[in-house]
């Protein structure tokens, strides 16, 4: 029975004991899992059967939309938990929901729970609980904790699972393994009248994809996936073999440390962005570039005014607190030079009031947007501002005649 299984016993025994640590869980042939608890919540699962590939499926299944240039492996790689820094990285950086963030750290424990399970069914396996005091290390990448799942929550819904597959008779599939056709004539009479479904059986049934991503290849359940192929298994004419692990093969952006950057990408427009917050320039990035602009940010506000002379943006976000130099001053300046002086200036601020929008049309802005980023804000204000500017420009042929020339010298 499921409720003596030996990790419902080992999980349960850490409820009320405020266990902060880890369970390290082995079978005999060395496949590792390992289970994360803080005050003894569930807060990440790892380990087990293709760690990359598993990653790679989660992004796919719940941020379709997610620029994966935007994932820095190899900074992630520095940790135990890579997967969950990344998690991490992604949330604080507007990449992901709050919501994503919890279907990717739900749906991975789950994963790691179940294999546990179907662990348990064909071997002993060894448990080692390690004890952390305070708090889990830096190099651990578990310091921000996205969520603290109830063991008894999250053991009660993989168990349903667990006992469903195991009332199917298909307990001795792993979901890990992938189906290959090993008798593709006999496999081929099943179909007889269904051509175009065995070709397609045949073209997925490759040895390449584990049950787990061929379920979402064919957007079915695992269970009805797995369901669907046993007689075919039983009957020997396919059979589950063991793959590798692949790597996720990434084009890598990380955090940079210097005081700018620049990304080129399609349109001639050239967007800069003046903010001494190094998290406010990435969510500029990632907005104005995705939506196919030039992008500059610039983070010392010293070099504000010679970066933007020399790239002649078209136009300027530009934050009204830094150090040393605010907002304001710079705009005056900007203001000061010729070339400048019809550049659209967005000004960046938290503090959202009627003062500080008077000032900062007195030294020449041209709007406003607050704190925090907002996407769709961000976009409309963009187009509205060019839209601006060009109509300006081509009223008054004079003013683009000096400009061009110029950006030429």
């Amino acid at each position: 029975m499921i409720s003596s299984g030996v990790l419902r016993q080992k999980l349960q025994s850490l409820q009320g004991k405020k266990f902060t640590g880890r369970i390290d869980i082995k079978n005999s042939q060395g496949k590792e899992w390992r289970l994360y608890f803080c005050l003894s919540r569930l807060i990440w699962a790892d380990g087990g059967y293709h760690p990359y590939r598993a990653w790679e499926r989660l992004l796919n299944k719940y941020c379709p939309h997610l620029d994966h240039h935007f994932i820095d492996i190899n900074k992630a790689k520095e940790f135990e938990c890579w997967n969950y820094y990344l998690i991490v990285s992604l949330l604080q950086r507007f990449l992901i929901t709050k919501e994503q963030a919890l279907f990717l750290v739900n749906e991975r424990v789950k994963q790691i729970l179940f294999d546990i399970y179907q662990a348990e069914n064909k071997d002993k396996l060894n448990y080692d609980l390690v004890l952390v005091e305070d708090n889990f290390p830096e190099e651990s990448g578990l310091r921000v904790s996205i969520t603290m799942l109830k063991i008894e929550t999250v053991l009660t819904s993989v168990e349903s699972q667990w006992r469903q597959w195991e009332n199917l008779g298909i307990a001795s599939f792993s979901p890990n393994y992938a189906p290959v056709v090993k008798n593709p004539v006999l496999l081929q009479q099943k179909f007889k009248g269904k051509e175009n479904t065995y070709r397609k059986l045949v073209s997925l049934l490759n040895g390449k994809f584990p049950l787990i991503e061929l379920a979402d290849k064919l957007n079915l359940t695992i269970t009805k996936v797995t369901l669907w192929l046993k007689p075919y298994f039983e009957q020997g004419l396919i059979s589950l073999v063991e793959i590798k692990d692949q790597p996720v093969q990434v084009t890598l952006i990380g955090i940079s440390n210097h005081d700018y950057k620049i990304t080129k990408t399609t349109h001639q427009q050239l967007i800069i962005c003046v903010d001494d917050s190094l998290q406010i320039c990435e969510i500029m990035e990632h907005i104005v570039t995705e939506a196919g602009y030039q992008y500059f940010s610039i983070q010392n506000p010293l070099k504000a005014l010679s970066e933007i002379l020399k790239r002649k943006p078209d136009l300027i976000f530009l934050d009204l607190i830094m150090p040393i130099v605010n907002g304001y001053e710079i705009c005056s300046q900007i203001r000061r030079v010729s070339a400048l002086k019809d550049t659209p200036i967005i000004i960046l601020t938290s503090n959202d009031g009627m003062v500080d929008r008077v000032r900062s049309k007195l030294v020449g802005a041209s709007g406003f947007l607050g704190k925090p980023i907002d996407q769709e804000k961000v976009l409309a204000k963009i187009k509205s501002s060019l839209r601006s500017n060009n109509s300006l420009k081509s009223n008054n042929p004079s003013q683009t005649l000096e400009l061009s020339t110029e950006t030429g010298s």
